[in-house]
């Protein structure tokens, strides 16, 4: 899950990923436009090299970038809100939230939603209390990481990848939407 990385360490990947595709694509359709017999006998001798170069550094990059920080899955298992969605904005949540598809499933009295299929949101406070949780990180929780197993009755259908799709900024919005008091 990209979204849950630093900054330095998503252009890691970038980069390392970057370069791996480029001289994927140079190997498949540029090099051989201009000799058909790509690589010879004698290209060989650097072209398997480099393609288990270019294979070890992006498993090496996606372990030592793909990793996440302690700091943050301490966050997410102890409860404690994590700094990434703390400042949404919840007038920019409430659009996010009417956008993206939550008002079909999910009823919340603030967005003018009935929906059956997903948890009632009006609820979701009281969900954190049974959970033993804070309420912004369990929120969190939900969106990135469904389904949670101590939402009561029905099926939560949250797709696994509404998290990802959404990305961090819109996360923390639509956080900030969901945990706003209601007045």
């Amino acid at each position: 899950m990209v979204f849950t990385l630093s900054t330095s360490h998503e252009i890691g990947l970038a980069t390392v990923g970057g370069l791996f595709i480029a001289f994927a694509l140079l190997s498949s359709f540029f090099f051989p436009r201009f000799k058909a017999d790509f690589p010879t006998k004698k290209g060989l001798r650097w072209y398997l090299p480099l393609s288990f170069l270019f294979f070890f550094a992006m498993l090496s990059a996606v372990l030592v970038f793909g990793k996440e920080t302690k700091v943050a899955a301490a966050m997410i298992t102890t409860g404690v809100e994590s700094p990434v969605y703390a400042n949404g904005n919840p007038v920019a949540g409430e659009v996010v939230f009417k956008t993206s598809g939550c008002t079909a499933c999910h009823t919340f009295t603030p967005a003018g939603s009935t929906g059956t299929i997903g948890p009632d949101l009006d609820q979701i406070a009281a969900y954190a209390r049974q959970a033993g949780k804070l309420l912004r990180p369990y929120t969190v929780s939900a969106i990135i990481s469904p389904p949670l197993s101590d939402v009561p009755g029905g099926v939560d259908a949250m797709p696994a990848t509404f998290g990802a799709s959404l990305g961090t900024k819109k996360i923390a919005d639509l956080v900030a939407f969901l945990d706003a008091p209601v007045g």
